[in-house]
């Protein structure tokens, strides 16, 4: 049992079966990555933890509490997505104090956290810049930014590098860990880039038709992947032409 538990849980849309039966323990401070083809149901497992949805059948739990039935906002929960998800008419710092202002915090402790997050992120000299005059790299900063400076009990990750390019992609595969680090994050982070796995995940959880095939530290993956299946998505990513799943595709239940 790990800090944060997904215990047998399994969702469907429209009778078609996403997740079927996804257990994995995640400890306090550890990074999984759950790594799977496009369609394989990483995103739906992503909000199944947020509270977005609510599962079928099994359970989700943060530290010894069900977390099943209590509303997004109550789970202690920081998110960061593909396409960034800013406010385009606030400026960075008041995107990355925003969670905080929802929690009502002090305006003291806000501006000590936005500027400590901010420095720690290499963004604190475009604090008072709006989202259209970012750059990508410094938009994506922002969004992690925003989703880590209240602390939360788990850090949920939905393939936040997808949308910068190549150079910035390298450069963050090296720093975020390090940041993840800093601040003892709990964390899960989906992406369908084999070596993005690789290099992010104390363990990576592969996921493949809506079960868990492997999960296993990286060196484990790379030297003894379990089934075929796994070598067949790992080649899929490498060659960057992933493999998907038209079936998987429906509104609200991709990825």
């Amino acid at each position: 049992m790990g800090y944060l538990t997904l215990d047998g849980v399994k969702k469907s849309f429209r009778k078609e079966e996403v997740l079927n039966g996804v257990s994995l323990g995640v400890e306090r401070g550890e990074t999984v990555v759950v790594f799977g083809t496009s369609g394989a149901g990483k995103t739906v497992l992503l909000r199944l933890i947020a509270g977005m949805y609510e599962p079928d059948e099994g359970d989700i739990r943060i530290g010894d509490e069900s977390v099943v039935g209590v509303g997004p906002e109550a789970r202690d929960i920081g998110m960061a997505f593909q396409n960034f998800a800013l406010y385009p008419h606030l400026p960075a710092f008041e995107n990355i104090a925003s969670p905080l202002r929802a929690r009502r915090r002090p305006e003291d402790e806000i501006r000590s956290r936005v500027h400590t997050i901010a420095g720690l992120l290499r963004i604190d000299h475009v604090l008072h810049h709006l989202p259209r005059a970012l750059s990508n790299g410094q938009k994506q900063r922002t969004a992690l930014a925003r989703s880590l400076v209240s602390g939360p009990s788990v850090l949920l990750l939905d393939d936040p590098l997808r949308n910068v390019d190549a150079k910035l992609r390298y450069e963050m595969r090296l720093e975020l860990p390090r940041v993840l680090r800093e601040f003892e994050a709990t964390a899960i982070y989906v992406t369908q880039d084999y070596k993005e796995a690789m290099a992010l995940g104390d363990r990576i959880a592969v996921l493949i038709d809506g079960r868990f095939a492997q999960v296993a530290p990286p060196a484990a993956i790379y030297r003894e992947p379990a089934p075929t299946a796994t070598v067949s998505a790992s080649s899929c990513s490498a060659v960057a032409s992933p493999c998907r799943r038209p079936s998987r595709r429906r509104s609200g239940a991709t990825a």
